[in-house]
């Protein structure tokens, strides 16, 4: 729940920029954290072995205000920062230290007849309507925690992203219907590349029905041969990236919930990416789940099955099906307040030979480097997890 405060004083002396006395400003953002026992074990050799661990449930905080500029059109911006991983000094195991407007941060115009035109970094449309970003479809049963199952290196929702250098345009609701649409630059163009990304989305609401479709292209991208993984290098070689020159990475997903008075919820998410091969060819892969809820005044149980299915079309002597992965949750929450939850939750991955589906939250690595942006999990291993916790928002 978010609570409008006067902070404009608060504000001109964080950003040193003048503020109107009439402005509306917002600061917003929750603190998620728990315990859990850990381990991550399989055919890939080295393991993950059992733990305890304390975890962020990828807690964040921000600013955001608009300025009524007549006519039902008013300037907006937002900044909005990471707070995952405070339990370690906001660090995560790959060295990455959170910093300033790391999420969602734009300015913008929100017309009421138009819609809402906002740019810098914020996430894609794929993902705001058929992904993580759609809390009211709601399919991601337990987002920010590590039970949460979208994303590009997860075994759901791999097309949705957050876009820095980014344009978006968002509609309002006509009859029920909104629509979405992204444009990422590429600012870099290396090897000549433009690895820009574009990203529509298409989303029905009533009553407790929500119905989504979303496509993405990532242009002047490819994946190495007989793999899923994008062929980038973490020193941006030019010899590495102009293979990727006149190839595209492509998703497409439809999704669907419903929320049924007695307050059972049930929903799903298709998904399928064609993926340019660098040499030639292309791939597909898709992935689908099924989720399923039930409220019991303030608590709630769900659960939830989601698979990544074979890669397809790989050479002869290369088993799409060892890119398979699967994933079960178990989850819970109880509302002690408005702002207050307590939540559990059990979750297991299980990766084929060449499969590295991992945590969307708190990823595992068996594989630990001296530079440790090159942690990586071993492929055929099975991320697992218990957890409780509890969350405030504010």
């Amino acid at each position: 729940m978010m609570q409008k405060k006067n902070l404009a004083a608060l504000v001109a002396a964080m950003f040193a920029l003048p503020v109107v006395a009439h402005a509306d400003v917002t600061i917003y953002g929750f603190m998620s954290g728990g315990i859990e026992s850990t381990k991550a074990t399989g055919s890939g050799g080295s393991e993950y072995s059992s733990r305890t661990r304390i975890v962020d449930h990828n807690s964040r905080i921000g600013f955001k205000g608009f300025e009524d500029i007549g006519g039902g059109t008013k300037a907006i911006w937002q900044v909005e920062n990471s707070l995952r991983n405070f339990e370690q000094g906001g660090t995560n195991d790959k060295g990455q230290t959170a910093s300033f407007a790391t999420r969602n941060t734009f300015i913008g115009i929100d017309n009421n007849d138009f819609g809402r035109v906002v740019l810098g970094q914020h996430d894609s449309a794929y993902k705001m309507f058929a992904g993580s970003g759609n809390s009211a479809l709601g399919t991601d049963l337990m987002v920010n925690t590590t039970a949460d199952n979208f994303g590009s290196s997860s075994v759901n929702s791999r097309g949705e992203a957050r876009l820095p250098n980014s344009v978006h345009y968002f509609s309002p609701s006509w009859a029920g219907f909104k629509l979405g649409a992204s444009w990422g630059a590429d600012e870099n163009r290396v090897s000549g590349n433009d690895s820009k990304r574009l990203s529509l989305g298409l989303g029905y609401t009533w009553q407790g029905l929500n119905l989504a479709a979303a496509w993405d292209r990532q242009y002047d991208m490819a994946v190495t041969p007989n793999s899923n993984s994008y062929n980038t290098s973490s020193s941006n070689s030019p010899a590495v990236l102009s293979l990727n020159s006149g190839k595209n990475v492509t998703f497409y997903s439809i999704a669907a919930s419903y929320k049924f008075d007695t307050g059972t919820f049930v929903g799903g998410n298709y998904e399928w990416g064609t993926f340019d091969q660098v040499g030639g060819g292309q791939l597909k892969q898709d992935d689908w789940l099924i989720a399923l809820g039930q409220d019991f005044g303030a608590a709630s149980v769900k659960l939830s099955y989601g698979q990544l299915g074979t890669l397809k079309n790989t050479s002869a002597g290369v088993n799409g099906d060892d890119f398979k992965a699967k994933q079960w949750i178990l989850g819970g929450t109880y509302n002690l307040s408005k702002t207050t939850q307590l939540l559990a939750y059990y979750t297991k991955i299980s990766n084929n030979a060449k499969a590295k589906a991992n945590f969307a939250n708190n990823p595992v690595y068996d594989s630990i480097n001296a530079d440790p942006s090159k942690n990586a999990l071993t492929a055929g291993n099975d991320p697992q997890a218990f957890g409780v916790g509890f969350k405030i928002a504010f």
